[in-house]
């Protein structure tokens, strides 16, 4: 009778165990896919956009320069606005799933050089994902010329970019013209808590300086103003910029302006990312305004010491 009980209770011993396991491999079987790495043939460093056009360029551009650093490719979903609006090579396409599933790494500081951001551990044949914003020209140093190649607008923006261009200066019509774009960022800089974030504004003053610089060394010259298009920006852009060599561009897709401001000779940016590509990729003399953060605020603490990993190295910064 013993023996039988004994023997009973062992089947059903090893029936919960079996039961047990069959469970745990079910769980498995059924385990979401985003919670464990994607394992391929290469490592992928995918590129996490967030914000803007300008933001997302920093993004793209430090990704890349970092995944040609540690001898990753870089991986880039279809959906991304960059492939309809720049040159930028369809090899670097990537499925959405083998993103979503990377592994994440993450930045220290957004507008600042960050040796960890770079030199991440890194396991062979494992996917990963920049998840930061990378905002410092130190990231893609070494691959800036294919960033200016792989930043080519799409034919049909620059057409429009140079139809807008065109008409604009057709009035100063001059062998020996000089074209500066200007670019003027206020819009959400003036909410609540991006000012209490520490964001500041170019002033006036600012504007009167940088225009000098160029008057005093360009004869004739036309300065091509760029602004959001709501009307209290265009309000105090009007009341700060005058001048028989100054003209407003009209409201245009986003992309189209960036690319119109790469074309003239020189620029002139107040604060945000959107002008700093366009001046970088414009690639002639640029003035920047020096205090786009309160001292001793948490925006300013985003940034080095000196500011000098996000601003273009040559380029001019004045108060």
């Amino acid at each position: 009778m013993r023996r039988i009980i004994r023997t009973d209770l062992l089947l059903m011993i090893l029936f919960i165990s079996l039961m047990s396991n069959f469970f745990c491999l079910y769980l498995y079987l059924r385990r979401p896919k985003y919670l464990l790495p994607v394992h391929t043939e290469e490592n992928r460093l995918c590129v996490y956009f967030r914000g803007g056009l300008g933001n997302n360029m920093f993004q793209y551009a430090s990704t890349y320069g970092i995944a040609r650093t540690r001898n990753m490719s870089v991986g880039i979903t279809p959906a991304s606005i960059m492939f309809n609006t720049f040159n930028i090579s369809s090899q670097y396409l990537i499925g959405k799933q083998f993103c979503n599933a990377a592994e994440k790494v993450v930045e220290r500081r957004p507008c600042a050089y960050d040796r960890g951001a770079v030199l991440f551990l890194k396991r062979n044949k494992v996917n990963y994902i920049h998840k930061s914003y990378l905002q410092s020209w130190k990231y893609f140093q070494n691959v800036e010329d294919d960033i200016r190649q792989q930043f080519v607008f799409m034919e049909d923006i620059q057409n429009k970019a140079s139809a807008l261009i065109r008409t604009l200066t057709k009035p100063f019509a001059s062998e020996n013209l000089t074209v500066v774009g200007v670019h003027i960022r206020r819009g959400d800089y003036k909410l609540e808590k991006n000012v209490k974030y520490g964001y500041t504004l170019a002033t006036g003053e600012y504007l009167d300086r940088s225009f000098k610089y160029f008057r005093d060394r360009y004869h004739p010259i036309v300065f091509i103003v760029f602004t959001n298009p709501n009307a209290e920006d265009v309000k105090w852009c009007k009341y700060h910029i005058n001048g028989s060599d100054v003209v407003f561009a009209p409201e245009n897709p986003r992309e189209v302006d960036m690319c119109a401001i790469s074309m003239c000779n020189h620029t002139i940016m107040t604060v945000g990312s959107f002008g700093w590509w366009g001046s970088f990729l414009a690639n002639g003399t640029t003035i920047y305004f020096k205090n786009v953060a309160r001292n001793d605020s948490s925006l300013r603490k985003d940034f080095s010491s000196d500011m000098s990993d996000y601003f273009f190295p040559g380029w001019i910064g004045m108060e």
